[in-house]
């Protein structure tokens, strides 16, 4: 039974992540489009920044699966969020004091909307198993 549901919820893990990074590029373009060439760069750089801290929580959350691994799951879940954060606030330290020129907002957005993605991953995941 654990390994039925390992699999699922790598597998929203998996969907996830690529979603998010699909988005990238997207909210770039969106931004671009909106504004310039400028304010592109920051959405994407925010958005990657996203897509990095989350792909490490996923990474480091769904290392380990099953009902005797509790503790180590649970372990693997506090230092995958702790490393998501550090990674959040780093990349922005980053960005914000070495990218000139920035267009901030842009960069903000690019953050949310791949971040917007953690709520949606699921019932597109959800939608899709109905249909198999």
């Amino acid at each position: 039974m654990s390994r039925t549901s390992r699999m699922i919820d790598r597998r929203l893990a998996k969907a996830l992540v690529c979603m998010q990074a699909c988005m990238i590029p997207v909210s770039a373009l969106i931004a671009w489009m909106l504004k310039d060439i400028t304010a592109a760069y920051s959405a994407a750089l925010g958005a990657l920044v996203c897509w990095l801290a989350s792909s490490y929580f996923s990474w480091q959350s769904f290392r380990v699966a099953g009902a005797r691994a509790t503790k180590q799951v649970l372990s693997n879940m506090y230092r995958g969020m702790m490393g998501k954060f550090a990674i959040v606030i780093v990349g922005f330290i980053l960005i914000l004091s070495n990218v000139k020129p920035l267009s901030s907002a842009a960069l903000f957005c690019g953050f949310i909307l791949v971040q917007a993605m953690t709520w949606v991953a699921p019932f597109l995941v959800s939608r899709l198993q109905k249909k198999n």
